[in-house]
């Protein structure tokens, strides 16, 4: 099984008052703020010892998840659950502890109280501790046969151990192994430095197993393994020297059978040999009694012999160790330590990934059997889910885009999250495949890595696919590649090497990336682009498709936008005769469908992909041979209380308070709003998928209508209760005003010309629209302009905003209009007061262009027949944009400012 990575950190640990901080710091869905946990002395001591017995160490796993896993970080917890189902992926919990008293702790026992079980025993999470270094991730080299190092000693002046015991009863869970010729295991006994040295030069193994004492120094922080001396006494190996080592012979993984080897940090014993760049360490906590020692040796080793990440060896090992005795200290005891970022110990595996979606390498894997009737996770082709496979408009009219003779536009699929993007790539890739050879690439695996990273990967990924072609001097470009200029001039080595007339790249979760790298990578691409229509012909070949939702269209909407050469697709949902078709399928499982359930199960998910599929299969997980409207009422009532989709939307709503204000509008006031995508506010809201673009706009179904409700009804109860914090309430979490403030001023750098004239076209209309849609107060109507030359647009005035009603003595509108210093003063407050008074208005913002040269025009504010004119200049704008101030408290200073002088 290939993993997402969930990162959490956990720092600044105050054994006085104890607490900590911890953070997200990377996820598949994003990351968190640092906040503070708490961990009592009395769980601080129960956890770091050997619990006897499941209730205690479920309790005890309990208290650790909550303390750890708050609000925001348990949101992001299950939403990246879900999304590794999408993909059809596991989730690797990556631990990354600083303080001694915090990694010392089982946290092994962390358990999900939601789900009833402790997360080492989830088949798709694995729990490791990881170590966040500077250093790139081991080189690997490549696997044969398993060789395994097994190493003791039991020095005369130590506590004696029954070593050889421990020896016997390791052999004996590799026997099975040793016979087919899957392993070798050869032993030292009594080992000094030197003999552990010859070992490691005759035998190169792959694994290292230790039997013996392991010491840590706690004011040192130094760990050690007690070797012998020539004389059998006590001989320290430093970690240090140590890792220098097992790193010189290309140790890939290093079992510690010692006590006390787990209990360090960073410069610990095992964290110092993950930091010399061997892969992986395995180090056991407590001694454990001997069947299940044996049990967890034969699993483990058995799954590492298979070619198994070490994510899934580890739980091989522990599901025997569980099944020798009923204390939960023996499968608590091995803790994995990781480096190696894939969990995979040797470069080349002979075990194919078997879940649906992409492989170790982000190509495309195949895809397993479906087991599940109606899928809800992973994507679909029509060689596995063929019958629960919708035949798409939009995927008919992306292969018509791909397979014009030449290219004039990339390809940009956007849709909100489990809507059917990959499976739309997939099947494109299909259908195209008889003709062309396109390659499909996930970006996630580039989640948190640089610019750098992305060009080297791609440049892999297509070396890989049209290696057959290519001479020797591009088969390593990922070691080549350092900037745009170096990747393009590869991108076009390679289209004169491959014959194919076209070459298509898909690139699926576009979102992976932050936005910092994805500025820069989209930019490579569109150079690509741009150089292909005009100096390079060769790279005219390159037909890009990207897949994503908000982040996606940020980056195709604007004229400067780096995928604005996109022809734009829209993902609509299912029409009642696919759903139908869907809920046919009930009929191979001799289950009965009446008319009522079918129009219910439409009319609640209405049509919305994955929460049709969902549906389905809860009602036929209900065992019922007859479904009515009872039994889809019950299901839609469970997901409305555990389904991660809908509690995504409400997480997103939750942290964007101009988009939770809109819906609120939407869903609780019964505004009726046009529909554009012009306001960022409404197009976001599509994106997040809670909002359908109908005119005007609505709610995509009645399973987020009731969703919101709740939502908003539980928000105004605990408005009712702290009432003075509804303006803190609202406040904008730091990330996503600095999300905001960059596209506005990325926005109004395009809406300017060169000579530094806001131009009459839609890239002012988007522009205005997101500046003036950032206060709550204000909503864009599209397409009421009524002179094109200047693009005016008309925000209504919501009457219902809480604790604001500065604005209600301008409803029941505004206008927005611009001017350029060509306008004489006496010519354009006239004819703005025309407009504004064609449409009921009594206040118009005018925004003023001005150019370096033309600095502080002299345009003042002025009230005719009614209409208050706000003179806005840009100059004032830029400012508020660098300082990143409130948007609405300038309007309202500059609306008293033209007040005051009338």
């Amino acid at each position: 099984m290939e993993y997402l990575s969930f990162d959490l950190r956990l720092t600044d640990w105050n054994p006085a008052t104890y607490l900590g901080m911890a953070e997200v710091l990377a996820s598949p869905v994003g990351e968190s703020e640092r906040y503070r946990f708490n961990l009592p002395a009395d769980i601080l001591q129960a956890a770091s010892q050997a619990p006897r017995q499941r209730p205690v160490a479920a309790q005890l796993g309990n208290a650790l998840f909550k303390s750890v896993f708050q609000r925001e970080a348990q949101t992001l917890w299950y939403e990246s659950y879900q999304v590794a189902r999408e993909r059809g992926r596991g989730l690797r919990l990556r631990l990354h502890i600083d303080a001694w008293e915090l990694a010392r702790l089982a946290w092994e026992l962390l358990y999900d109280s939601r789900k009833s079980n402790f997360l080492v025993f989830d088949p798709a999470i694995s729990l490791v501790r990881y170590l966040r270094l500077h250093a790139g991730p081991p080189t690997l080299r490549q696997r044969g046969s398993l060789s395994i190092l097994v190493v003791a000693a039991n020095p005369q002046d130590q506590v004696q151990l029954n070593w050889q015991h421990e020896i016997e009863v390791l052999k004996e869970s590799l026997s099975e192994l040793t016979q087919a010729s899957q392993a070798r295991v050869n032993v030292v006994e009594h080992t000094t430095y030197e003999r552990l040295l010859t070992a490691l030069q005759e035998h190169n193994p792959d694994v290292v197993h230790y039997v013996g004492h392991g010491h840590y120094n706690r004011e040192l922080q130094q760990g050690a393994l007690v070797l012998e001396d020539d004389q059998g006494h006590t001989s320290l190996l430093k970690a240090g020297e140590m890792s220098h080592m097992f790193g010189r012979y290309g140790v890939n993984l290093v079992v510690l059978n010692a006590c006390d080897t787990a209990n360090g940090a960073w410069a610990g014993l095992a964290p110092s040999l993950v930091r010399a760049e061997i892969p992986a360490v395995v180090a056991m906590q407590w001694p454990v009694e001997d069947a299940a020692a044996t049990r967890f040796c034969r699993f483990f080793y058995r799954a590492l012999a298979m070619g198994r990440t070490i994510d899934e060896c580890m739980a091989e090992g522990r599901l025997g160790a569980g099944a020798a005795g009923v204390e939960p200290s023996d499968w608590l005891a091995p803790v994995l330590f990781l480096r190696s970022q894939n969990g995979r110990l040797w470069s080349e595996d002979p075990v194919r990934t078997v879940r649906s979606g992409t492989n170790d390498r982000g190509a495309l894997a195949d895809p397993a059997p479906q087991d599940e009737p109606f899928t809800t996770r992973g994507p679909l082709t029509s060689a596995f889910g063929a019958n629960m496979l919708v035949n798409r408009p939009e995927l008919r009219r992306v292969l018509r885009l791909a397979s014009q003779p030449s290219v004039t536009q990339y390809i940009a699929i956007l849709s909100a999250r489990q809507t059917g993007k990959t499976t739309l790539l997939l099947n494109l890739m299909e259908r195209l495949r008889p003709r062309y050879n396109p390659v499909f690439v996930d970006l996630s695996v580039l989640r948190a890595q640089d610019t750098k990273a992305c060009f080297r990967y791609l440049a892999f990924r297509l070396t890989s696919e049209f290696r057959e072609h290519l001479q020797d001097e591009a088969d390593q470009p990922a070691e080549l590649l350092e900037t745009t200029a170096e990747f393009v001039a590869f991108l076009q080595r390679l289209a004169l090497w491959v014959p194919d007339t076209r070459i298509i790249v898909l690139l699926d979760e576009v979102g992976a990336l932050s936005p910092e790298v994805s500025d820069g990578f989209f930019s490579a691409l569109r150079a690509v682009f741009i150089q292909g229509r005009s100096m390079s012909p060769e790279l005219s070949k390159y037909l890009f498709v990207f897949s994503g939702a908000v982040d996606l269209y940020a980056l195709t909407f604007g004229h400067q936008s780096p995928l604005n050469i996109c022809e734009k697709v829209y993902l609509r949902d299912f029409d009642r005769d696919s759903v139908n078709r869907l809920i046919d399928q009930f009929k191979h499982h001799q289950v009965a469908v009446d008319a009522g359930a079918r129009d219910a199960i439409y009319q609640l998910a209405h049509g919305h992909p994955y929460l049709t599929m969902q549906m389905c299969a809860k009602l036929l997980e209900s065992g019922a041979s007859e479904i009515g409207t009872e039994q889809v009422e019950a299901a839609a009532q469970q997901m409305l209380l555990d389904d991660d989709n809908i509690h995504h939307v409400l997480h997103e709503l939750s942290r964007r308070p101009l988009q939770r204000r809109r819906m609120q509008a939407i869903t609780m006031e019964g505004r009726r709003m046009p529909f554009t995508r012009n306001d960022p506010v409404l197009a976001s809201l599509e994106m997040i998928g809670v909002l359908a673009p109908t005119q005007p706009a609505s709610l995509r179904n009645e399973l987020y209508a009731r969703a919101l409700r709740d939502f908003y009804a539980q928000q105004q109860e605990d408005d009712e209760t702290a009432s003075a914090d509804i303006r803190e309430s609202l406040a904008m979490p730091d990330d996503v005003a600095r999300e905001m403030f960059a596209r506005l001023r990325n926005l109004r750098w395009q809406a300017l010309g060169s000579r530094g004239y806001y131009q009459a076209d839609t890239a002012w209309e988007a522009f205005a629209a997101a500046f003036f849609a950032a206060v709550p107060a204000f909503t864009v109507v599209p397409e009421v302009n009524s002179d094109q030359e200047r693009l005016d647009l008309v925000f209504t005035i919501e009457p219902n905003v809480p604790d604001d009603s500065f604005w209600l003595n301008y409803m029941p509108a505004v206008l927005v209009s611009r001017r350029s210093s060509a306008h004489t003063e006496v010519q354009w407050p006239i004819e703005v007061v025309r407009q504004a008074q064609l449409r009921g208005i009594k206040l118009a913002f005018v925004i003023l262009s001005t150019p370096a040269e033309k600095a502080h025009p002299p345009f003042t504010a002025m009230r005719y027949e009614g209409v208050l004119v706000v003179p806005l200049p840009d100059s004032k704008i830029a400012e508020l944009l660098e300082s990143r101030g409130s948007i609405e408290t300038f309007l309202r200073d500059q609306v008293r400012a033209a007040q005051e002088t009338q």
